[in-house]
């Protein structure tokens, strides 16, 4: 996929759900923040971060029918009505399944540098690297996998995990990459953003709001790419089928 048609569909997407998107971004610094917070102001917290989370799947799901279904090449099925309620959960798997992933990630070198007992510098980097690989790896590769099947939720209800898997007409890896820089930028984002809760500074500020348009950049060209990813698997799917339909 070349840059011109990310920047196309990009473009698109953004304007399809404007306002979610402001929603998402201004209180995206507060849902980073929930799991910090603390007595009273952490309920209004946690509540910032439904609506983020909320905003977050608007505008996916917006997004998801601006490159997948509406596509005059195939013909695509009526969606249901519990379409955006499934696009919702699936979403939130994956948002809880990289939060985990981060915070496994972030306390594995503290807990590994105990266990090896200041065994030297060599070996504690070793075993780090081995350890995160052994997480990080696998995850990503099955998020590459699975991540077609929000689209697909959005444009027909359904997940399709089986489908999607089998269906990939494109290279797992380039989606792999985009979304393992979509999790360690909001993993660096949101370390920035509580430098900035405790010690506010203009240049905290100003590295914050770049962590924040990295983010939600990272997440318009994985959109794009998984989005593109289902509606080509389906076109193939569909011409497989008109052909065996031709030949009998």
């Amino acid at each position: 996929m070349t840059f011109n048609a990310i920047g196309q569909y990009g473009r698109n997407m953004v304007a399809a759900a404007p306002w979610s998107l402001c929603v998402f971004f201004l209180s995206l610094p507060f849902a980073l923040l929930a799991s910090k917070s603390v007595g009273a102001i952490q309920f209004v917290f946690l509540l910032l971060a439904l609506i983020n989370l909320l905003a977050l799947a608007r505008m996916t799901f917006a997004w998801m029918d601006v490159v997948a279904s509406r596509d005059v090449v195939i013909e695509q099925p009526k969606r249901p009505a519990n379409a955006e309620a499934k696009h919702l959960a699936l979403l939130v798997l994956f948002v809880v399944v990289a939060g985990a992933v981060l915070r496994a990630s972030a306390d594995i070198p503290l807990w590994l540098y105990f266990a090896l007992n200041s065994g030297g510098d060599a070996k504690f980097f070793v075993a780090l690297f081995s350890l995160l690989g052994l997480i990080w790896v696998p995850t990503i590769y099955a998020g590459a996998v699975y991540v077609p099947s929000l689209p697909r939720a959005a444009s027909s209800g359904e997940y399709g995990f089986k489908e999607v898997r089998q269906t990939m007409v494109f290279r797992r890896w380039p989606l792999a990459i985009v979304l393992f820089g979509l999790v360690v930028s909001a993993g660096v984002t949101k370390t920035l953003v509580v430098d900035v809760a405790r010690r506010v500074t203009l240049s905290g500020i100003a590295y914050g709001l770049l962590g924040m348009l990295i983010c939600t950049a990272m997440m318009v060209i994985a959109a794009v790419m998984a989005a593109v990813a289902y509606r080509e698997s389906s076109r193939g799917s569909a011409e497989k089928i008109g052909g065996a339909a031709v030949v009998v």
